[in-house]
């Protein structure tokens, strides 16, 4: 089964909710296991995505129960009073309060959700983490710091712009394809128009010029070197070799400072693992979780 067929198969098991905290209103989505007593796992996706951006992982995973909320400020999901780490990972320890009580959590991060898991796994009582395409160390400091440098000024002049033009200029569709182009790693033809129309429909669902701001300075301003001591839970680290973000030496280095992990490489993929090889992160999780 591709990739476009997993994402398919988890959309239409998919559940659509949504839970009101703070008398804001959140959604979320939730996908049932095939057999009763499954195991949980929460999935947080990365900036500017939504729960779209893994459903082909989850397509994967239908002998798990999955639960992706869009992130505050993306998707159908209402914004917060602040979109740094801290606030989002705030918000998702209420989040799975209210949604799985009592429940044991495996909690998954992908790119800028493995950071915000990653603050709140120093802290939460999990059954495990896993992050994928887990962004270890600060993206200035990455195998791509000159693209960074060149999206931080492209932040900074949306947010000087009026909110109008801020906005306009960051849903640019040239701008989200470049970056499309870039992280892009696959030569299949079909494969790549897929990742390409999966970021034209999903990479510009935020509300606001200020989520996107706040929310790209705390992608570059963080990084799960600050957390990884401090992370006690089981770990899984799925990285891709050709991670932009990232590079593999970093990764191996970080991963070192984690009390309990296992780092896993997928070959010839770099920062979407989840558009061009979920199911091979998902065979990594299930025998994790096994």
């Amino acid at each position: 089964m591709n990739q476009q067929e997993l994402a398919n198969r988890a959309r239409t098991r998919g559940i659509a909710k949504s839970i009101l905290i703070d008398s804001s209103s959140y959604a979320y989505w939730l996908y049932p296991a095939n057999h009763n007593d499954a195991k949980v796992i929460v999935f947080v996706h990365g900036y500017r995505g939504n729960h779209r951006g893994l459903e082909a992982i989850a397509g994967a995973l239908e002998d798990y129960e999955i639960i992706i909320p869009d992130l505050p400020g993306f998707g159908l999901s209402s914004e917060i009073a602040e979109h740094s780490i801290s606030g989002y990972s705030n918000w998702l320890a209420v989040f799975i309060e209210a949604v799985c009580a009592g429940r044991e959590i495996n909690l998954l991060g992908h790119s800028f959700g493995s950071i915000v898991v990653g603050n709140l796994a120093t802290r939460a009582n999990l059954r495990s983490v896993i992050l994928i395409n887990p962004v270890s160390a600060p993206a200035l400091k990455g195998p791509r710091a000159a693209l960074s440098l060149v999206a931080k000024s492209f932040y900074s002049m949306a947010n000087a712009l009026p909110e109008a033009l801020g906005d306009k200029l960051l849903r640019l569709p040239i701008s989200v394809r470049i970056m499309s182009e870039i992280l892009a790693k696959t030569k299949n033809a079909n494969l790549r128009a897929w990742i390409h129309k999966q970021h034209e429909e999903n990479f510009s669902d935020f509300s606001s010029v200020r989520v996107a701001v706040e929310g790209y300075k705390a992608s570059i301003g963080n990084s799960l070197g600050d957390y990884a001591k401090s992370i006690k839970p089981e770990t899984l680290l799925i990285a891709g070799e050709w991670d932009d973000i990232t590079s593999v030496e970093q990764q191996r280095e970080v991963a070192k400072r984690y009390p309990n992990s296992t780092l896993r490489i997928i070959p010839k993929v770099g920062h979407l693992i989840h558009y061009e090889a979920p199911a091979e992160a998902a065979d990594l999780i299930r025998t994790f979780l096994s």
